[in-house]
């Protein structure tokens, strides 16, 4: 028991760390928290981490947003911006150029318990093509989106190689 309770004050603690510092390609606690949370599934599959880049984080955060603000975009499989943007599109708006190989994954939750990022990266492991994209070596670089009102979950990662 005790081991227990000294594990979870040191999750604790690494979660409070993790939330008060964004690294680049984050912008948010909970963006860093997936991106770590991206990068020890990579690592188990026997990838190198992905680099947060803030242009791939632009173009995430902007979808994200369309997300929130458009309910058709949030089931649209093809990942098409309500203004019809696609993934390619939005990253090369954002600066991520040129860009040998890009890729996209989407998750939103209306409310508990799915409105974590535990919930999120779950729930993309559980998916293969999403899982691909995660466990796809290649990719070099990630940019995190993450907007989360009012008990609501919206999340978006781009990945990206030069």
């Amino acid at each position: 028991m005790r081991r227990w309770a000294g594990f979870a004050a040191a999750m604790a603690v690494t979660m409070a760390t993790t939330a008060a510092t964004c690294g680049p390609g984050t912008s948010s606690g909970p963006g860093q928290t997936l991106l770590d949370l991206i990068n020890q599934k990579r690592a188990a599959a026997g990838c190198q981490a992905v680099t947060g880049n803030e242009q791939l984080r632009a173009a995430a955060d902007r979808h994200v947003v369309d997300m929130r603000d458009n309910p058709a975009v949030r089931d649209d499989p093809n990942h098409i911006g309500s203004d019809g943007s696609t993934i390619s599109q939005r990253i090369a708006a954002a600066g991520y150029t040129p860009a040998a190989q890009v890729g996209e994954i989407m998750y939103y939750a209306l409310g508990p318990p799915e409105n974590t990022p535990e919930a999120a990266v779950a729930w993309w492991m559980d998916s293969d093509g999403h899982r691909a994209l995660i466990e796809d070596c290649s990719f070099t670089h990630a940019g995190v989106g993450v907007v989360y009102p009012n008990g609501t979950w919206f999340s978006v990662i781009d990945f990206g190689r030069h």
